[in-house]
């Protein structure tokens, strides 16, 4: 299938920023002019009392806010390297964990330079949908007060299954009326520990595309878009960036196939299984994503990108521009 043009227009393009990766501060240098917004990952709620951990970058925002873009700062219940459920529950239903997490939240704001904060619970009990909602509307009350922007980063479904563990908390129609924009993070169709598979085949992106935009205002929503895949060979699959699937194909001689299904690169040796997204494919993301008429996309991560995907985004991206992100 032949690299299609962008059949609609240009949109704003949000990326994901780790300070722990050498090759995502090499692509804000180079690539970062075309970021409307950067969401830093440095941040997160550190135990059930509330408290908040992390780093900030004050050369990346600096540099960021030269180029006029905007940066916003991810807190997260990501602890040892996994979702705490148990955090997310503490924050939304204990008061005193509530009130720590959100007085510190605000502290962010208004301790450095940052232009919202960017919310991302993951794994959180379906039976605290309500109260977080609650805490969304609440936080972003104090955010907006303060006149910066609070966004959230929302798992992808394809309906509204109030009992799912996963994405069972997450009522895209409250949460979207009290941020400024929400970031559905379409990919995870396969993980780790499912079978062999795309993270995000075309259909299923445009199937959450689909059910996101019935209840979520289009100027209000980004899509989130991988860039990384999974090897699976023996036990779980090994999460790997487009840069190094391709160095595994090309070490391995394996020919790199393309799913014409599912729209993504894919290939195969004696012993693993690779699916991973390319240029290509991302392009073939974004131009489904121009036709729903979404605000924007949002990458995971910057650094992880193979070369060639700049030169797809190139006609989609509008200039980076301040008041886009507000």
């Amino acid at each position: 299938m032949p690299a299609q043009t962008n059949p609609v227009r240009h949109i704003a393009a949000y990326g994901y920023y780790s300070d722990d990766d050498p090759d995502s501060w090499a692509t804000i240098q180079a690539q970062g002019h075309r970021l409307v917004g950067v969401i830093t990952t440095s941040v997160a709620v550190a135990d059930t009392s509330g408290r908040l951990a992390g780093t900030h970058n004050a050369k990346l925002i600096a540099l960021i806010h030269a180029r006029g873009s905007t940066v916003h700062a991810r807190v997260a219940n990501f602890v040892n390297d996994a979702w705490s459920r148990e955090i997310a529950h503490a924050v939304l239903t204990d008061s005193g964990a509530r009130a720590r997490a959100m007085f510190e939240i605000l502290q962010l704001l208004d301790l450095y330079k940052y232009d919202g904060i960017h919310l991302a619970l993951g794994n959180v009990p379906p039976q605290d949908r309500r109260a977080f909602s609650a805490f969304v509307a609440d936080l972003s009350t104090k955010v907006h007060a303060r006149g910066r922007a609070l966004s959230i980063a929302v798992p992808a479904k394809v309906s509204d299954q109030l009992n799912d563990e996963w994405s069972g908390a997450f009522d895209y129609s409250a949460l979207a009326q009290a941020s400024d924009w929400i970031v559905v993070m379409a990919y995870g169709e396969h993980w780790a520990n499912s079978p062999p598979g795309p993270v995000a085949s075309l259909p299923w992106v445009e199937a959450v595309l689909r059910f996101a935009t019935q209840t979520v205002p289009a100027r209000k929503l980004v899509l989130g878009i991988a860039f990384y895949g999974y090897a699976w060979s023996e036990g779980p699959g090994e999460q790997i960036s487009m840069r190094e699937a391709l160095a595994r194909a090309a070490r391995s001689g394996a020919q790199v196939q393309w799913d014409e299904l599912a729209q993504v690169p894919f290939f195969r040796t004696p012993r693993t299984t690779v699916y991973f997204e390319s240029g290509r494919s991302v392009e073939l993301r974004m131009i489904m994503a121009t036709r729903f008429g979404v605000a924007g996309m949002a990458f995971w991560r910057l650094g992880y990108e193979s070369p060639d995907v700049w030169d797809s985004l190139g006609m989609f991206l509008r200039s980076s521009v301040r008041s886009a992100a507000r």
